[in-house]
């Protein structure tokens, strides 16, 4: 964090008994302080003093007081202190906040982790959550996720503990449905209709589909150690359970990264500390072997390309292996739904599924080329760029994948938040 140069003190004069929430006010002020991202507080604590009331209070033994003089003060950035003001008049129903510009003539912190060590996955989860009970229809649970834009739900029993789980690979692996979620909801609303009109038929329930036992967090967790789970066991969300093991929330992969991008923008000039033999940059960290093609590859090959990575997405690169575009089966799904009748987009989509190639795609995606499907311009970074600047294009762009070039600009490899968030559980 930058504090060289001018910047304000401010002067909190409280009382010892002052509360907030049944907790000492002082205390419940130094944890908004450090939840904000300000630089440090301290609060003192008065021998004797007296304030508005007249009455003076000391720590003597004659005159043992239990509301003695107590004062929080911090310093920081006039921009930062004027955000968090507000939330400190809240606070401060009666005592004297004052400000005194200061002239800050050496500030230095040392690096911290890349999660807060105060925060768990309470913190930070999502509280929302969509939940099946065991005989909940497949029909019901896959018009739920599709509504909700959700990739998995939860299954819990009468006392709401989580005994399963419902994923996307797990309704396409054990035969429920035959499009991944992601694509269903780019078909149109008829389509889907039709869908969830089918599945009303079958005679599957959560508790045939579901992965039992799934993995948990306590509400405690520290993010760390939530990170840790999450890259070890290969999971992108993990349901999150009470004492009694009672479904409370739902913590992602995005959820724990948004906090260390949070983290970082509240201290741009702080270094993550990474422990020695971890990795510090994207291209240690990067996967090398990424598929490509050019703006003139014609669109059925270039479809062909995009079904040989399971992660169905393929960089667009020019004769000089300089990134021009990205393109995803999202992409082609959006851009082929103004221009093929519906029953084709449906064939498509579970092309990109796994199923048969849809006939006559070549006449379908003729005079088309890889440029005519792409995204672009495509957010790129170095590989000399600290896994920092991946955690806040990521969360700032909304992506999951990066391409990563040299410094010639040529592609060499990509990131994805799984690395990104392997390499900050090793800190």
């Amino acid at each position: 964090m930058d504090l060289s140069g001018n910047a304000q003190q401010v002067w909190i004069f409280l009382g010892e008994s002052d509360q907030w929430h049944g907790r000492p006010l002082s205390l419940a002020l130094l944890e908004l302080l450090k939840r904000n991202g300000i630089a440090g507080g301290t609060v003192l604590r008065g021998i004797a003093g007296y304030g508005a009331h007249s009455f003076i209070h000391t720590a003597s033994l004659v005159e043992l007081s239990s509301d003695l003089p107590i004062v929080v003060t911090f310093v920081d950035r006039a921009d930062r202190i004027a955000r968090v003001m507000p939330d400190i008049l809240e606070m401060v129903r009666e005592g004297l906040i004052t400000t005194t510009p200061v002239e800050v003539i050496k500030y230095t912190s040392r690096a911290i982790g890349p999660f807060p060590a105060h925060l768990t996955v309470a913190d930070v989860m999502t509280r929302q959550v969509v939940s099946v009970r065991p005989d909940t229809p497949v029909a019901e649970i896959v018009a739920l996720l599709i509504d909700r834009a959700l990739r998995s739900a939860p299954v819990v029993d009468a006392e709401n503990r989580v005994i399963g789980i419902i994923t996307d690979g797990d309704l396409l692996t054990r035969g429920a449905t035959e499009l991944p979620l992601a694509l269903q909801r780019e078909l149109s609303l008829a389509e889907r209709a039709a869908t969830i009109e089918t599945l009303a038929a079958h005679p599957h329930t959560a508790a045939d589909l579901m992965t039992p036992d799934p993995v948990t967090l306590p509400e405690t967790t520290p993010l760390a150690e939530a990170a840790a789970v999450m890259a070890d066991r290969g999971l992108k969300r993990i349901p999150v359970v009470d004492a009694q093991q009672r479904l409370i929330g739902m913590v992602s992969r995005s959820d724990l990264l948004a906090t260390v991008a949070e983290g970082l923008r509240q201290r741009p000039a702080t270094p993550i500390r990474q422990p020695d033999g971890a990795p510090k940059t994207v291209g240690e960290i990067m996967i090398t072997d990424v598929p490509t093609v050019q703006p003139d590859t014609p669109l059925a090959e270039t479809l062909d390309r995009l079904l040989e990575t399971d992660k169905r997405r393929v960089i667009v690169v020019d004769g000089e292996r300089r990134v021009v575009g990205i393109i995803t089966d999202g992409d082609v799904m959006r851009r082929a739904a103004k221009r093929v009748r519906p029953g084709a987009l449906r064939a498509l989509a579970a092309w990109f599924g796994g199923g048969a190639r849809p006939p006559g795609l070549e006449v379908a995606a003729e005079g088309r080329t890889a440029a005519d499907v792409m995204t672009s311009p495509v957010v790129t970074l170095p590989t000399a760029a600290p896994i920092a600047d991946a955690v806040r294009l990521m969360m700032a762009h909304k992506i999951k994948r990066i391409p990563i070039i040299d410094t010639d600009g040529r592609l060499v490899g990509m990131v994805g938040r799984a690395g990104v968030l392997a390499a900050l559980s090793r800190g």
